[in-house]
């Protein structure tokens, strides 16, 4: 998925993920954005306010069906660059994503995994 993200964008990404997929990305601010559209039109607002996130991706965990990526957010907005240190918990049905959430540690997401067990 994500080599698909770094050669050809999000729509490569998506052809990954299920129409319905739930997003809880960081920078929504614990908003939960159900399906693709509306990830895409999110991204596209915050976009168009000036804003460009660059995901990173240092290591990936699998445990069954549930993948802990560990990475950091770069996000450049109105000519600042914050980076944070994240972990996203990805769940995934059938070989298809079916949710995404944003941890602020490795550790909260390791935590979201024991749970979902």
């Amino acid at each position: 998925m994500w080599m698909s993200y770094s050669a050809a964008g999000l729509d490569a990404f998506l052809e990954h993920c299920d129409d319905d997929v739930e997003w809880s990305p960081h920078s929504a601010g614990g908003r939960v954005l159900r399906g693709s559209d509306e990830l895409r039109t999110f991204l596209a607002t915050q976009e168009a306010l000036g804003e460009r996130l660059e995901p990173t991706i240092y290591a990936i965990e699998e445990f069954g069906d549930t993948v802990v990526l560990t990475g950091a957010l770069r996000i450049v907005r109105r000519g600042q660059l914050t980076e944070s240190q994240l972990a996203w918990v990805y769940q995934f049905r059938d070989g298809r994503l079916r949710s995404a959430t944003s941890c602020a540690t490795r550790a909260d997401a390791l935590r979201a995994v024991a749970v979902a067990a």
